[in-house]
């Protein structure tokens, strides 16, 4: 009887104690990438804008997504061959460079006569490799329809492919019917559509590689055994001359009569790439100047004067300061500081002190918190552009003991089973047994009052964001 009355007491002690005090109050999302997101109808009206005299126009920092400058950017146009980097981003996509590829009397044939060319022979053995530098530095017609074979077996199958492409990277105008741009009415895309081509394509190393490069020599085969055929790239951007531009690194030009002067085109300068679009420019402009590289220069230059690559908030930067909740004296006060740090295209004239920011807490967040943990996110809102990153804990957040209170319940709890097992025995000792149990009951309210109050008290966590630019909410973790 004794050492089962000695067992109930030792596990009702156990089960009260408080257990797991450091129990995790991770966020499941610790991703420590800055989530930027494009807002236009936040974007202040850009001033000073060059004259653009191409009909359809889009530039922007493709890591952003922040739009500089835009013109008809949704229009439906001829791409001519510009087409050529949707071919090469489906042909790296679904093949190896290495990989070997005949050419056929059908992909040579379907070429007009004057049409841009290598002198591809029926037959010839050629790598992916070698093909895509024909695509993309003279933009050979016949590569793009013999690369089109190789992969889906046929022209038609092809441009499927390419439109079905086109679609999943969220071009809303596309549509294709060959892999090159010889015109055909039913063959357009918008500059936006481009845009969007060229920021995937940039991805891959060896497009990257081949669209910068001035000049190549295509190797002899198995059936061209001259080593004779070298070209230059179409895009004089890169080439020394008037329409040169130093910071040029790519990407590739266009032309048919109806669709005029294009140009896809990529810089890079002082931590900032840019992508630009133009369609549908003149062959000589007032000037006496191509359209499509005298507009792309002026739009590449008007940007760098005009913006930069800024520093937002440096990591590990203090944003708010918390008094938490359910924590101990010593660890309460707690820094919440950026997990990385933010920085994006904005204006020159834009003071960094005056960027807005909202910070939202994760909610009901109290003691225990681990040192770096995710305890909530901070956005920055800066010209059109959200900048959103994790705010982690600066120290680790220690809960508070009620160790206090639970003996106290404990030895309610005890008293009371010790009058119960009297009363079994001495039942006739009615008056004081009653004046026990009414003595217990009192300081069990009392103890469980207590604790109430004191979890009352200490149960909210206070936040104070270190400056007036900065709002806070809180909301569930997610």
């Amino acid at each position: 009887m004794k050492k089962r009355f000695l067992t109930s007491i030792i596990t009702i002690i156990v089960l009260l104690l408080p257990l797991n005090v450091y129990a995790s109050n991770n966020s499941e999302n610790n991703q420590s990438e800055v989530i930027i997101k494009y807002k236009k109808e936040d974007q202040k009206a850009i001033d000073n804008i060059p004259k653009i005299g191409c009909e359809a126009v889009y530039i922007a920092e493709p890591n952003t997504g922040k739009v500089i400058y835009e013109k008809n950017a949704h229009k439906k146009m001829y791409p001519a061959s510009t087409t050529k980097i949707l071919t090469a981003l489906v042909v790296m996509e679904k093949c190896q460079l290495t990989d070997k590829v005949v050419v056929s009397q059908n992909a040579i044939s379907l070429v007009p006569e004057g049409a841009s060319n290598v002198k591809l022979k029926v037959g010839e053995e050629l790598t992916i490799s070698d093909l895509l530098y024909d695509l993309l530095i003279p933009s050979a017609n016949e590569a793009a329809n013999v690369l089109a074979e190789h992969v889906s077996g046929s022209i038609e199958a092809f441009a499927e492919l390419c439109n079905s492409r086109a679609k999943e990277l969220g071009c809303e105008t596309l549509h294709f019917v060959n892999p090159n741009g010889l015109h055909n009415d039913n063959h357009y895309c918008s500059a936006y559509d481009l845009y969007l081509i060229a920021k995937e394509c940039k991805k891959h190393d060896i497009f990257n590689e081949i669209v910068k490069t001035k000049s190549f020599k295509l190797p002899a085969t198995n059936v061209y055994t001259a080593n004779d055929r070298t070209f230059t790239n179409t895009n004089e951007l890169l080439l020394s001359g008037k329409y040169h531009y130093e910071y040029c690194t790519g990407i590739k030009t266009g032309h048919t009569t109806p669709a005029g002067e294009c140009l896809v085109a990529s810089s890079s300068y002082n931590n900032m790439d840019l992508i630009s679009v133009v369609l549908g420019g003149k062959a000589i402009n007032s000037l006496g100047l191509n359209e499509r590289f005298y507009d792309t220069k002026q739009l590449f230059e008007f940007t760098y004067k005009n913006y930069s690559m800024k520093e937002i908030v440096a990591d590990k930067s203090l944003v708010a300061t918390l008094d938490v909740g359910k924590a101990t004296m010593g660890t309460k006060s707690l820094d919440a500081i950026t997990e990385t740090s933010v920085k994006t295209i904005l204006p020159n004239n834009i003071n960094i002190e005056d960027v807005k920011a909202s910070i939202n807490i994760n909610e009901n967040l109290t003691a225990p918190i681990k040192q770096d943990q995710v305890i909530g996110k901070i956005t920055y809102y800066a010209d059109g552009l959200e900048c959103t990153t994790n705010i982690i804990a600066s120290h680790e957040v220690k809960k508070l003991p009620y160790y206090l209170y639970n003996i106290i319940v404990v030895v309610a709890v005890i008293l009371t089973i010790i009058i119960i097992s009297k009363v079994i025995k001495k039942s006739r000792k009615k008056i004081l047994i009653l004046f026990l149990g009414l003595t217990i009951i009192i300081a069990e309210g009392v103890a469980i009052y207590f604790i109430m109050q004191e979890g009352k008290k200490n149960s909210v966590t206070q936040i104070t964001p270190v400056s007036s630019n900065i709002s806070y909410s809180t909301s569930a973790s997610k």
